[in-house]
């Protein structure tokens, strides 16, 4: 569709939630690598499931597709190491336990965000501390020295949506202030950041594989590193403390004489069938990402032609595979009204993690653990006790609570993305007609 014709074409219809006809009247497909799985998975998990090991270290017949996934990976990123892992939130736990995160450390992340960056957190016993994000929803590095106190050790830029925090201003701050970066990249499989592939700009980088990102083995994630000795630590502790490395010859042998050295872990290892998944699916990334890049582009597009949108800025190149186009009502009421308005339509349309920062949540704001102790009950580590309270990111509040996300289908088919804009149309030129 032509934007220009937006509004001749839906000039004189009557809103959805005024009786009118739905843009949208089908369920639109917002899967990604999940809406391509075929015949190349089922044969993939196949083949896994007629030699019976299942496990990623040994077997009668073993396949090694983990170990497969990972080199394919890595030679992806164009890095020495990556390693699979059982899902997005252990990869966070295994950088944050690679980089020495523990009890009386402080971890600098963005106040929009999905829980698992804070819950990594807390459950290594550091504790979070929360920075403003900027208008593209990305942490802002002007907050930085803000949030820099005596106990912080890292720095958790999130590339939220796709999209890639300013990891050239976070890693000046990080070097300045002798910090370490872990980037949670779980929801940016593949986004480059000014031509460099996410998670390998930090420390480390983590992705997550879940059933919504860009590729998918339903569970399933990634700790990416250049750093020998991070994914020494990384592959012991994610091994109940270097398990298999110690009594299992050939696991000896995959990691070429690196030194095991036993710690207390946790399993936190990818298995087979996840491993034949997302080799399968790490082939069809590339076609995910031009999808991505396309359909966002034009549907950015066409709302840029609606009067009254308030679009995010660009990202000077760091925006390429978002899956989502956000808007900005000049009020909270606005936004409310004009997502009721749009979801009225068919349209996939909301608010920021509903319009309220992470540390608003229930757990984070009182502070419930499943045990009482660090990093919130522990004056060894911690001498002073930390509120979380609304205010305490008052830019990051608002620009939440009045945006307006349409979620970006990689896998629409054109008539997907005219049926969108035509609703998008309809909503806004009510709301301008009504201002």
């Amino acid at each position: 569709m032509n934007p220009s014709s937006l509004t001749s074409d839906v000039h004189g219809q009557a809103l959805a939630i005024h009786g009118g006809p739905k843009a949208v009247d089908r369920d639109l497909n917002l899967y990604k690598g999940a809406g391509l799985i075929g015949d190349e998975e089922k044969q993939a998990v196949m083949e896994v499931l007629d030699t019976q090991s299942l496990f990623r270290y040994y077997g009668p017949n073993h396949l090694g597709k983990v170990e497969a996934f990972e080199q394919g990976l890595a030679d992806y990123l164009g890095v020495p190491f990556a390693l699979g892992t059982a899902n997005g939130t252990a990869a966070l736990r295994l950088g944050l336990a690679a980089l020495g995160v523990g009890p009386g450390d402080e971890v600098i992340v963005p106040a929009a965000t999905f829980i698992a960056s804070v819950g990594a957190i807390v459950a290594s016993r550091a504790r979070p501390v929360f920075c403003e994000v900027d208008a593209n929803m990305l942490l802002d590095p002007a907050d930085l020295e803000r949030c820099l106190t005596p106990l912080t050790k890292a720095i958790m830029p999130v590339h939220l949506g796709g999209k890639c925090a300013d990891m050239d201003a976070v890693c000046d701050f990080a070097r300045a202030h002798d910090l370490k970066v872990i980037e949670d990249a779980a929801q940016a499989v593949g986004s480059v950041h000014r031509d460099r592939p996410v998670a390998t700009i930090g420390d480390v980088g983590c992705f997550s594989f879940q059933l919504e990102k860009n590729i998918t083995s339903g569970e399933g994630g990634a700790l990416i590193t250049s750093d020998p000795e991070l994914y020494r630590r990384a592959t012991i502790y994610s091994d109940q403390g270097g398990q298999f490395w110690t009594s299992h010859s050939g696991v000896r042998d995959h990691f070429k004489g690196l030194q095991a050295d036993p710690i207390i872990g946790e399993n936190l290892r990818m298995n087979e069938i996840a491993g034949a998944i997302m080799g399968c699916q790490l082939a069809k990334l590339p076609a995910v990402l031009d999808r991505i890049e396309s359909t966002n582009g034009a549907l950015r597009t066409g709302m840029e032609e609606l009067a009254g949108a308030s679009l995010e800025p660009r990202a000077d190149g760091r925006d390429r595979h978002s899956v989502w186009v956000i808007d900005y009502a000049d009020s909270a009421e606005e936004a409310d009204e004009r997502i009721e308005w749009l979801r009225a339509e068919g349209l996939p349309a909301g608010k920021i993690y509903g319009g309220v920062p992470v540390y608003a949540a229930d757990q984070v704001l009182n502070q419930r653990l499943a045990a009482r102790g660090c990093p919130f009950d522990c004056p060894a580590y911690f001498p002073e006790p930390v509120e979380y309270s609304m205010g305490m990111c008052p830019r990051s509040e608002d620009l939440m609570n009045r945006s307006i996300v349409l979620n970006v289908g990689p896998l629409w088919l054109e008539e997907d993305l005219d049926d969108v804009l035509t609703g998008a149309a309809k909503v806004y030129r009510a709301t301008a007609g009504s201002g």
